[in-house]
């Protein structure tokens, strides 16, 4: 006759205990090697740097480090990267306003969901850089064009993440809510809204990386400050560090 071990909470407890420090040494383990790899990546940057190209080509690190340093300690640099993160922020906040009302609309409309879909299709096919040089024909050399270009570009990935969480709900959720008699403001702020977030953080991430590259090369086009126009007057004046 097969006897079963007895488990006792003391074993328990030292099973536990060993996982606990297995745990926190893969975690050192992990963060070692992140740093190792690092170490690694600037090695061969020093390699490169000083064997295959020549300093202007490829400046050592310590050297790039001094020069971004100085860099941003400039007055110019903090006035410039305030006014971008201004017009980034701006833009940003404009995209995520419309396309949460676009995005309803694809979600429970078929009819607009063709129509936008259509539209998000070009605006995402279109290249950047005609993008910002159409700025600068309709809006001129201002703090607005990059604004709207902004938020023209990073409306899409908003929108489409909007649409798909709000389609991912489970209905069974929607018909629950509204057997318990919940009004359409409770099932959207109880309902919609928490089930689409993650979808919807996914796409408002990724719309503020575009944003920020879409605002940098309209500035160098169509502004007058910002980090782009820095970018433009340090090339046309020949000041481009390193």
């Amino acid at each position: 006759m097969l006897t079963v071990p007895s488990v006792t909470p003391d074993a328990i407890a030292a099973l536990s205990s060993r996982e606990m420090r297995r745990s926190v040494v893969r975690r050192w383990l992990f963060r070692f090697s992140v740093l190792i790899g690092w170490a690694a990546f600037i090695g061969v940057w020093y390699l490169f740097s000083r064997l295959i190209f020549n300093p202007q080509q490829l400046p050592e690190p310590h050297v790039v480090a001094g020069e971004a340093w100085t860099l941003i300690t400039e007055r110019d640099f903090r006035t410039n990267m305030q006014a971008s993160l201004v017009r980034v922020l701006g833009g940003f906040l404009l995209a995520a306003a419309v396309s949460c009302g676009l995005g309803w609309l694809i979600a429970y409309n078929a009819w607009w969901r063709t129509l936008l879909r259509t539209i998000v299709q070009l605006v995402v096919s279109t290249p950047i850089v005609a993008l910002a040089i159409l700025t600068l024909v309709v809006f001129g050399v201002s703090s607005l064009g990059p604004v709207i270009t902004t938020a023209v570009v990073a409306t899409p990935y908003i929108m489409m993440n909007v649409a798909q969480g709000l389609t991912g709900v489970d209905r069974r959720l929607i018909v629950m809510s509204e057997s318990f008699g919940r009004t359409r403001s409770q099932i959207i702020s109880g309902v919609l809204l928490p089930s689409s977030l993650i979808s919807v953080l996914a796409g408002a991430r990724l719309a503020f990386a575009v944003a920020w590259r879409m605002e940098l090369l309209t500035e160098i086009f169509a502004s007058s400050e910002g980090v782009g126009f820095q970018i433009r007057r340090s090339f046309e004046s020949y000041d481009v560090r390193g």
